[in-house]
């Protein structure tokens, strides 16, 4: 009878420990079957985020290799060609950093708001040392406070901002440091107002008669010139000639386009310059 009994403990552990497999057997294949269900899932999830991430990051590095072009140039001078007239409505639209070269154009009142234009931004008295490009202010023209050229583009935001500068005491200055002074300039207004185009003019010249005692001769400015073609090649701003349209051949300010001092363009000149840039526009 013991050995009966004994049997069916046996049989019975036997099977208990058959169903205790089998149930771990079942457990382990359903925590597999969903585990892999999962695994199978979220590779799908990570690839739609991964790519989202991807796509983020490509569109970021493009535009900051477009931003990076721009303000680096590439090496190449981006110079305005002739275009069709850009009309009055162009002119309308562009903000002037200016020394006394241009300053004029507030003087004179050859803007549409006349001598109350806040399109002109310069000193109040109109001149600024090519030595100081890095580090000068402005009177702002809305409330005329001095604040740098990049403060008032960081507050302005323009569209397109036409730097005339380098005229003044230019040759109390040397080629090394206007281009880094100018550069300096430009990077800080680009810094400031990431979406506003540059457009940088070359520097208008002297009369062949001019008897200033500042230094200023047609070779220096031509030299200066070709240095501004080098910072907007650095800084990838736009360059366009407008001296070329008060100027003769040898680069010398042509008379009749020329104040008294024999320095800075009359109102003729200014108006010539303004016609220059219309059909040298940046669309």
């Amino acid at each position: 009878m013991n050995t009966k009994l004994s049997k069916i403990k046996n049989i019975a552990w036997a099977v208990a420990i058959l169903l205790v497999l089998l149930l771990l057997a079942i457990a382990l294949g359903f925590g597999a079957f969903t585990r892999n269900r999962g695994e199978m899932q979220r590779p799908t999830v990570l690839l739609g985020e991964a790519a989202a991430e991807r796509d983020a990051a490509l569109a970021a590095a493009k535009k900051a290799e477009e931003a990076a072009a721009q303000q680096s140039g590439n090496g190449a001078v981006h110079v305005l060609g002739e275009s069709a007239d850009a009309g009055q409505s162009y002119i309308d639209s562009l903000t002037f950093l200016v020394d006394s070269a241009l300053i004029g154009l507030r003087d004179y009142g050859l803007l549409s708001e006349g001598t109350a234009t806040t399109q002109v931004w310069g000193t109040a008295a109109g001149n600024v040392p090519a030595a100081e490009l890095a580090t000068y202010t402005i009177r702002y023209p809305w409330d005329g406070s001095e604040i740098t050229p990049a403060d008032a583009a960081m507050i302005n935001k323009p569209a397109r901002l036409v730097l005339s500068l380098g005229t003044d005491s230019l040759a109390d200055t040397d080629q090394q440091h206007f281009i880094s002074d100018y550069e300096s300039l430009i990077r800080g207004i680009q810094e400031s107002s990431p979406d506003t185009a540059v457009i940088v003019c070359s520097i208008t010249s002297v009369t062949v008669s001019y008897s200033g005692n500042d230094g200023l001769t047609t070779a220096l400015v031509n030299d200066a010139n070709r240095w501004l073609e080098q910072v907007c090649a650095d800084t990838g701003a736009y360059f366009v000639d407008v001296a070329s349209s008060v100027s003769d051949s040898d680069g010398t300010l042509i008379s009749e386009y020329a104040s008294a001092n024999g320095k800075t363009p009359n109102s003729a000149g200014l108006n010539q310059i303004l016609q220059y840039l219309r059909i040298h526009a940046l669309a």
